[in-house]
């Protein structure tokens, strides 16, 4: 009889936050169900990678043709080493920026000065990548863009930047940086706040300075929030799309079609759509060995895992 009671009254208590958190579940289904349609359910397509699926009425299994067929492709293999260079740049010049801009931030006295800087350097990610290209765009313009203004000032010749091999990829960083700094920035000043204050006294007393206190203090304390944003980073460094698609051209095809066009482009343009799913299938396999083998990094060296 007694040992009845404890799954009633768990049982009553589950039914009850329900009830007493209904309206966050309200909001927060909006999410599950894109999650579901997006992210869950093509998963049931993946079996079509190893089909001619796209090009026939009848669908038939192929086996690993569709995969045999990526690994001999010199487009493929382009657009695999164009996704690595372009998502390695953005890691190594981004990463550290949003950190750098946030222990700036930090240091400033007064409070309404960090949310106002903070409010401006976050405002560019509210911006789609179509916004984002046509302000480039614009302002990379030979003609009417302000940069080349500049540059022809000075004596210089108008550059093509976005048809130009050598700078396009320049500015697909740079634009990476400007769209995306702001929102790793808040995250960093967020967890900025949680160090104590009593750490950095004993660090005073103890003779450190100012980068002895940022080194010794700051830094550690906040280690685990940058492992995850490096692992977050990580996790999407070969599935970069928007930004390419909406600023590359043909001129610089070579330097700037990536994994994620390429499949839209075989898969949507030209309906090759087994192929496209196979393509697919092997960028996943790759970004979660990246994500691992982070994770595996951080258990090993850091002693913090982050799955």
């Amino acid at each position: 009889m007694s040992s009845k009671i404890p799954m009633r009254r768990k049982k009553t208590t589950f039914l009850t936050n329900l009830r007493n958190q209904k309206y966050l579940l309200l909001m927060l289904m909006p999410g599950v169900i894109w999650y579901l349609l997006f992210k869950y359910l093509p998963l049931l397509g993946l079996s079509l990678g190893f089909t001619d699926y796209g090009f026939r009425a009848k669908v038939s299994f192929v086996g690993l043709d569709n995969f045999k067929r990526l690994l001999t492709s010199t487009i493929f293999w382009n657009a695999f080493r164009n996704t690595l260079i372009i998502s390695l740049a953005n890691i190594i010049f981004y990463f550290p920026t949003p950190l750098i801009v946030a222990l700036l931030i930090n240091e400033l006295k007064s409070v309404k000065t960090k949310r106002f800087i903070q409010f401006l350097i976050y405002i560019p990610y509210f911006f789609s990548w179509v916004v984002v290209g046509s302000i480039f765009v614009n302002l990379l313009s030979p003609s009417t863009g302000l940069v080349n203004s500049v540059i022809t000032k000075f004596g210089g010749k108008p550059i093509y930047f976005m048809a130009s091999v050598k700078h396009f990829r320049p500015v697909l960083i740079t634009s990476y940086i400007w769209r995306q700094m702001g929102y790793g920035a808040v995250i960093y000043v967020a967890s900025l706040t949680t160090v104590q204050p009593e750490l950095y006294e004993a660090a005073t007393i103890d003779g450190a300075g100012h980068w002895g206190r940022l080194w010794h203090v700051t830094l550690p304390a906040i280690r685990s929030t940058i492992v995850t944003m490096l692992l977050l980073n990580l996790s999407h460094v070969l599935l970069i799309f928007e930004q390419v698609l909406v600023m590359y051209n043909a001129a610089v095809y070579g330097v700037a079609d990536v994994l994620q066009t390429y499949v839209f482009r075989e898969g949507v343009l030209s309906g090759d759509l087994g192929y496209s799913i196979a393509v697919g299938m092997f960028t996943s396999v790759i970004s979660l060995t990246l994500v691992l083998s982070t994770n595996k990094f951080s258990s090993r060296f850091l002693e913090e895992p982050i799955l």
